[in-house]
């Protein structure tokens, strides 16, 4: 369907750091150590002298007081970067699937929500606190750096409501023609009722107004319920990636 080259392009894209360095052919993201796509390495070509870019990688994260960190995928350079990486005490972190579907064949497999679901532009605060309080990694001062990946890109947010107060939320990174599922998160004491199809069937019902007509997700691989339900809906595995993190 897609190139993994693609895909990780894609996913740079849909989850942009706060500031990136072009190392030959590295790209070193870095977002405050929040998040670890925003602060790990897309390798997409080999640079001349691995072992020179890679002191260059560990001194610049040092000095941000950031581990260093790989994303590593089948599109990685050079070949071997993950046993050289392993070699050097980098440590395997997030084993994570990479899916991809038609929108359409989604949505036909989705049931219409019986919740309304309430699609924006931009996260709101209420927004911002559920999703925190139930994916977020990191202290209240990461929050703000958290927005700010967020609104760096194209995407869209959907909330369900109750009373005022959110049930579940999940975001749409739009790119080109693709549009990428991210934060999907529902209050635990409203898990088991739908909000979770709910909220995706809303972010991609708005897509295709939008010209949109494939989705790409990623998913932890051992999160087998969630894995479940992605089969179910017509995803399919096209890629894959761990990280390398210097222990």
């Amino acid at each position: 369907m897609i190139a993994t080259a693609s895909i990780d392009a894609l996913m740079n894209q849909g989850w942009p750091a706060a500031d990136s360095t072009e190392l030959d052919g590295w790209l070193v993201r870095r977002s405050a150590g929040v998040t670890m796509r925003a602060n790990s390495v897309l390798p997409a070509s080999a640079p001349f002298d691995l072992d020179r870019a890679l002191e260059y990688v560990e001194s610049l994260y040092a000095s941000h007081q950031i581990a260093p960190s790989f994303q590593v995928g089948p599109a990685a350079e050079p070949g071997g970067l993950d046993e050289y990486l392993a070699a050097r005490g980098y440590e395997l972190r997030t084993p994570t699937l990479v899916m991809c579907a038609e929108i359409a064949d989604v949505l036909a497999k989705l049931p219409e929500p019986t919740s309304a679901v309430n699609i924006s532009s931009a996260p709101d605060d209420a927004w911002m606190d559920l999703w925190w309080a139930v994916d977020g990694h990191g202290g209240s001062a990461a929050q703000p750096v958290a927005r700010q990946i967020l609104n760096r890109g194209r995407a869209l947010y959907a909330t369900i409501s109750s009373g005022g107060q959110p049930q579940a939320v999940g975001r749409l990174a739009l790119v080109d023609d693709w549009a990428g599922i991210y934060c999907l998160a529902v209050d635990p004491a409203h898990r088991r009722q739908g909000l979770a199809q709910a909220t995706i069937h809303g972010l991609l019902q708005k897509a295709t107004t939008l010209g949109v007509d494939r989705v790409w997700l990623q998913v932890v691989e051992a999160n087998a319920p969630a894995r479940v339900l992605y089969d179910r809906l017509g995803f399919q595995a096209v890629s894959r990636y761990h990280y390398r993190v210097k222990g």
